[in-house]
């Protein structure tokens, strides 16, 4: 989707997710901690702590910029109050979608969740537009475009990822992003149209990635999810109800307090789409099944606690088994693309692993098992 010019409307133009995936690797800003610095003090006014301050008061952490993880983009930390994001090329070049992403943060503020909404810009807008300068990849000549910046505020505490996963926090997570998508009813922007390969309704895009796979079973097992994706869930594709959804409510994006004992805030919105609802509560029951033993129990919690502010349908039930196993292959899909394309990165190959391991272990149970206890859970 894109941002058009034509009397103030917005305008629309296909796009290929495979062709944009590749892209994105690619097209992540090349960014020093001090251009990041004189960016956000051009642009936002963002300044560090008086010298005093940084002395007497806030300490050492407040006065330093860190380095964020971030898979396409790149983030830093300013003095411990602020996030400052540098959107990638393949995003940057949808403004329709960053501004779809300031609407649905601020939307979700007003209805009492707790992110990092964005904050204002000199010019009274929550994002501009920068040019960075990076090497390109086929010819190694460097090259400028603009990419999306934004400061958004930042939260203090711990991700759901870090600490003890108990019943009670994973119910509190589930019932989190069953807010979230409350919050979502009736909310649409055209810059969440878009065909993404991270939307599970376009999971059958992910069989041009299947080559990249090491490992004759490994590859067996993604071709066979995408076969069960294209038999058992677009047949019903028409019962299952669209809605905007965050489309990556891992345990990375939700936000518990500094003790670890409460769930306060969801983060990230990099990923939003408008797609199946039932999506939503598949991705993130995905992603709790990794590094766990009993697989089942910890999605059932999550799942459990968001319906008891959404009620799935029967069909949307039905199919959550097949939505898991389909993000779980296209996370293990794409980790092995990337691997093909840094080949010595161990770190990679080695990051691959639980992904691989919950989709074989999920795989594996017996179908009508794990249907029963989806159900049990939806209706507890």
């Amino acid at each position: 989707q894109e941002l058009g010019d034509r009397g103030g409307r917005m305008t629309t133009r296909r796009q290929d997710p495979v062709a944009e995936e590749m892209r994105r690797k690619d097209e992540k800003p090349s960014i020093s901690i001090r251009k990041a610095r004189e960016l956000a003090l051009e642009h936002f006014n963002l300044r560090g702590p008086h010298p005093l301050d940084r002395i007497f008061r806030f300490g050492r952490q407040a006065t330093r910029i860190i380095p964020l993880n971030s898979y396409d983009d790149r983030n830093f930390l300013f003095y411990r109050k602020r996030m400052v994001k540098f959107y990638n090329g393949v995003e940057s070049g949808h403004p329709a979608f960053i501004d779809a992403q300031g609407r649905a943060m601020a939307r979700c503020k007003a209805g009492g969740i707790l992110t990092n909404a964005p904050v204002l810009a000199k010019d009274g807008k929550d994002v501009v537009f920068v040019e960075l300068v990076r090497k390109d990849e086929g010819s190694g000549e460097l090259v400028t475009r603009k990419h999306a910046m934004r400061v958004l505020e930042f939260i203090p505490g711990k991700v759901l990822g870090d600490i003890e996963q108990t019943d009670d926090l994973l119910v509190q997570a589930g019932e989190l992003i069953g807010r979230v998508d409350e919050v979502f009813q009736n909310f649409d922007h055209i810059g969440f149209h878009r065909n993404h390969l991270w939307d599970l309704k376009h999971s059958l895009k992910l069989r041009e990635f299947v080559g990249h796979i090491r490992g004759g079973s490994r590859k067996e097992l993604v071709v066979r999810v995408l076969q069960e994706f294209e038999d058992k869930v677009l047949p019903l594709s028409g019962k299952l109800r669209e809605s905007v959804i965050h489309n990556d409510a891992n345990d990375q994006n939700i936000l518990a307090d500094e003790k670890g004992k409460e769930v306060i805030g969801i983060l990230d919105w990099g990923d939003m789409v408008k797609s199946w609802l039932v999506c939503e509560i598949a991705i993130a029951m995905a992603y709790v099944m990794l590094n766990k033993e009993d697989i089942l129990k910890d999605a059932s919690s999550l799942l459990k606690g968001y319906c008891k502010r959404v009620q799935l349908r029967e069909c949307e039930v039905k199919v959550l088994r097949t939505l898991i196993a389909c993000r779980l292959a296209c996370s293990s899909t794409m980790s092995a693309y990337s691997a093909s394309k840094d080949p010595d990165n161990k770190y990679l190959l080695l990051t691959q692993e639980p992904g691989w391991k919950a989709l074989e272990a999920f795989m594996a149970l017996p179908e009508d098992v794990v249907s029963k206890t989806f159900a049990r859970a939806a209706t507890a």
